[in-house]
Order: C-alpha cells, then structure tokens, then sequence
C-alpha cells in the first residue's frame, strides 16, 4: 500500500494564513451582526412608522372635531419625524392660508392669516402638489433665499432645516404642513415621504371635519325647521285657543259670571295640554336628559304630548327602568317616538297602548294602535319613519317586527337582549 503522506510534508496552510482566515471571518461575522443589527432596527421604525399611521387613521375615523384632532396627528408625527417646530394651514380663496394648528414657539399662532402672495415658495408648492426640503436654511441656493423670504416675518432664530409638505385630496391642493428643525441637514427624501404620508391623513381629516360640520349645519337646521312646524301645530294653537277663550271669558265676567266655569275650564284644558307639548319638545332638544329623567320619563311625556295635541287615548305600562346603555335608551325614545307620530298623522286611531317591559331576558318595546292599519309587506319610499325605526333597532342589537293589516291596526315590536 502507498503512504499518501509523508512525515516531511508542509501543513496546507502556514499559521500566518489562518490567522488572516479567522481574522477575516471574525470581520465578516462582525458584518453580518452589524447588518442584522440594522435590519432590526429598520423595522423597527417602519414598524413604529406604520403602527403611528395606523393611529392616526383610526383617529380621523373616530375624532371629528378638527382642533383636538389636528393637534393628536402633529404630536404623533414627532414620534417618527422629529421637529422643533410644525404647523398646518389651509387653503382659503385662494389668496390666504389660514393657519390651523401649531406646535412649538415661533409659528404663527391658530387662526392667522398669511398672504399667499407673498410666499413664493408655498405658492409654488401648492401649485405643483410636490413637496419641498431645505436641508439648510442658510445656504445661498434659490430654494433657501426664497425660504428665507418667506419666512422673513417669523420667530425662526436656530431653526437650520425645513420642508413642506402639500394636503392633497382629489389632485387639489388644499393646504400645507410645514416642519422646521435645529439640526442642518435634518430633513432628507426619506422624511420628507414619511411626512407627505402624515399629510395625507391631515387632508382626509380636514375633509371629513368640513364634512361633518356640514351635515351639523344641515342637520340643526333641519331640526330648527320641524321645532318650528311642531310649536306652530301644538304650542302656538294652544296660546291662540287661551286668547280667544280668555276673551269669552271676559265677555261672560261682564255678561253672566255664573257662565264662567265652561270657558275657564276651556282655558285650563289648553294651557295643560300646551304645557305637555313644550315638556315634549324640551325633551326632544336636550336627549341628554334621559341619562337623569330615565326613559321611562321620556315616553310618559311623550304619551301626554300625543294625547293632549291629537285627543288620543294613550295607555301605558310600564316595568321599571330598564339598565340598559343611553345609546339604547335614546334609540328606543326615537323608534316610540316615531311611531307614535306616525299613528297621529297617519291611523286615524283613537287609542294608543305603549308597553315597555323585560320578557326572558329581553327588553320588549310595543305600540299598538286601533286605527286603519295599512299592508305592512309594501314599501314606503317616501316615508323614512318606516326605514329609519328598523335601523335604529338594528344599531342597538334588537329586532323590529310590524303587524299590521287594513282595518284592523297596527302594533310595532322592538325586541332588545338585556
């Protein structure tokens, strides 16, 4: 057999060699570790930076009142991009930017107006949709001569770094958020596309509070507008009906005082059932009181504001206040309250029986009437009472169930699981 080694051959490698290998290879792991290191770290901050968004989204979908909600998403900005100052203003004619929000001294503080005119740059930037950085603010390029311009009339001493950023909706411009830093060089294409992230949010929430106050407007007016109609059919009738019966009243006082019971007892029936209906509509402006006065309360007033306007017979039955949440409780008033308007305006119905009760478990709202019932399986586009009770039913856990067919009435059940 051939010996393949020899006792006199040379190692394959000299000491030298593997001293520079494992050199090599402690640099390489101390490479890799480095590398992984900063990948954890990396996503770590797009963790934070997407965790942060996701905040602010639920924010604007949960927050509408615009201040308080302008004020969260610029304090969670800084959270992953930092500032020393910041500030978001919205477009207004296109001629001004009124200044919303703000953090940090030096700014201009909410409510003032900047002449677009006069800002070269934010003019520029709404025009184009495209954001802008100034990693120095004391460098002689345009884009920090005009800056400086711009900025001319602020407080803006040790800040060396700035960027805006365009509120977008719909490819319109509608506003700008503007970042100012103390460190040179601080904002970067990074940040400054983290940042137009955080503006978009800031549009949708300026959108949605616009939105939201319209509709308010819209609603209140609406609701002015049926406050109106209701103390022009209840209450100004019943204070017209006292005039004229303390006419007569005076008219008999001269004529024939023993004749005074009818029209007094006229006056006194007036005034009770306007009273009524002024409690009713109190009610109906302020349902917050049914946190105090319970619901139980809320549909006894209701009950004596049907009899005293309409002259119908209201029987009620009641169980004790029913623990449930004040969502609940405002539901059920508004579905009773609906229905009952209903059978006012549309039953022809003398007598009214309205229950509210615990069965099983549950708690059972039920109005019934005797009036002219109608085909329940139909549909009434015109008539959002019909679809507006069932939602509310809905939105509170409970099930709507009508009965009801021509001549023989109508009962409504709203089942709510305790």
């Amino acid at each position: 057999m051939t010996n393949l080694a020899s006792p006199h051959e040379e190692p394959i490698l000299s000491s030298k060699e593997l001293i520079r290998l494992q050199q090599e290879l402690a640099e390489a792991k101390a490479a890799l570790r480095d590398s992984e290191l900063k990948l954890e770290q990396r996503v770590e901050e797009r963790t934070r930076e997407l965790s942060t968004l996701l905040r602010v989204s639920h924010n604007i979908t949960t927050t509408l009142e615009l201040d308080p909600l302008l004020g969260l998403i610029l304090d969670e900005l800084k959270e992953v991009v930092e500032y020393k100052l910041a500030s978001i203003s919205v477009l207004e004619n296109n001629r001004e930017l009124l200044v919303l929000a703000v953090r940090g001294e030096g700014m201009p503080p909410p409510g003032t107006r900047l002449s677009l005119p006069e800002r070269n740059n934010a003019r520029n930037l709404l025009n184009t949709r495209e954001p802008s950085f100034v990693p120095d603010l004391n460098s002689d390029t345009p884009l920090a001569q005009r800056m400086r311009e711009d900025l001319a009339a602020q407080n803006l001493k040790g800040m060396n770094s700035w960027m805006n950023a365009p509120l977008i909706v719909r490819n319109k411009s509608i506003g700008v958020l503007a970042l100012a830093h103390s460190e040179t060089n601080y904002y970067n294409p990074a940040r400054v596309a983290l940042a137009m992230a955080f503006a978009n949010q800031v549009a949708s929430a300026i959108v949605n509070a616009r939105l939201y106050e319209q509709v308010h407007r819209f609603a209140s007016l609406e609701e002015r507008q049926k406050l109106a109609r209701e103390l022009h059919d209840s209450v100004s009738q019943a204070l017209y009906g006292i005039v004229l019966g303390v006419r007569t009243a005076q008219t008999q006082l001269e004529r024939d005082p023993a004749k005074l019971t009818e029209p007094l007892d006229y006056i006194l029936s007036l005034a009770e059932a306007g009273l009524s209906e002024m409690r009713a509509l109190i009610f109906e402006l302020r349902p917050e009181s049914l946190q105090n006065e319970g619901l139980i309360a809320a549909l006894t007033k209701q009950a004596d504001a049907i009899h005293a306007r309409h002259k119908i017979i209201v029987v009620t039955d009641f169980g004790e206040e029913p623990n449930i949440s004040l969502d609940a409780k405002e539901a059920l008033y508004r579905i009773a309250q609906e229905a009952m308007q209903n059978i006012a305006k549309h039953a022809h119905a003398t007598k009214v029986e309205l229950s509210l009760k615990e069965q099983d478990h549950h708690l059972v709202l039920e109005i019934r009437d005797n009036g002219k019932g109608f085909d329940a399986s139909r549909e009434f586009p015109g008539h959002l009472g019909m679809k507006s009770m069932p939602e509310r039913a809905t939105q509170i856990g409970g099930e709507f169930h009508i009965q009801s067919q021509p001549g023989v009435g109508t009962t409504i059940t709203v089942t709510v699981p305790k």
